[in-house]
């Protein structure tokens, strides 16, 4: 069995021990490490303590944070003590998200809609690629971090850099697509398209997921 996968199970199912309010403040503080940090592991295994900590709360007729700054000051100390992430540990987390959803998924809701459309792998598309994925890793966190805690207060700032970096992630594609589109490297009609992304997509996953069952941190808990 995958040890981050059984760390992820046995946590979904031990929280919904907890009281409703202790749910909530720690998906809040979840959600923040999430959206900041990417160290998927360390933020299971974070979540992993923090159930800790609220049943015993629960237990004496506490909550797990008094006040929402409780929960705050927490998620800010904990952060500092996730995996600083490498280059290959970002491409492990936005490159299957990219291949299944951006083009597969993607590709098959398009299929019925323009059945004749033709992919075109150009040199401004490759650079595009590299330049909006740099920015993703880099650029998305801090805007992130910006949005403030607890996510679910700030919902409509999160949006609105969210609205933002697609707004620049197009604006960036149409530039380098006009210098350099014209340099096509390959072509795909649109379903090869999706179905190689699909396929391409799921296999990283699986290797994603793989290496995540291989975390030491995780082996020691588990």
């Amino acid at each position: 069995m995958n040890n981050y996968f059984t760390l992820r199970r046995a946590n979904r199912l031990r929280v919904k021990l907890l009281n409703s309010k202790s749910q909530e403040q720690i998906r809040e503080v979840i959600r923040y490490l999430r959206r900041t940090s990417w160290d998927e592991c360390g933020v299971e295994l974070i979540y992993s303590d923090l159930i800790d900590m609220a049943v015993q709360a629960n237990e004496n007729g506490q909550e797990l944070f008094n006040v929402i700054e409780d929960a705050k000051t927490f998620a800010e100390e904990v952060k500092s003590s996730l995996k600083t992430l490498r280059t290959g540990d970002y491409f492990w987390f936005v490159a299957p998200l990219y291949f299944f959803f951006g083009w597969g998924i993607e590709g098959l809701l398009l299929y019925p809609v323009v059945p004749d459309w033709v992919f075109e792998l150009s040199l401004g598309y490759l650079v595009q690629l590299v330049v909006c994925i740099t920015a993703f890793c880099w650029l998305f966190r801090k805007m992130m971090e910006q949005a403030g805690f607890p996510p679910s207060k700030h919902r409509l700032k999160y949006c609105g850099w969210l609205v933002l970096y697609i707004a620049v992630l197009y604006a960036t594609g149409a530039f380098f697509t006009r210098i350099a589109g014209a340099f096509v490297l390959l072509r795909l009609p649109i379903l090869p398209y999706a179905l190689f992304g699909l396929l391409l997509g799921a296999g990283l996953y699986g290797i994603k997921f793989w290496k995540y069952g291989k975390d030491e941190r995780l082996r020691e808990r588990i």
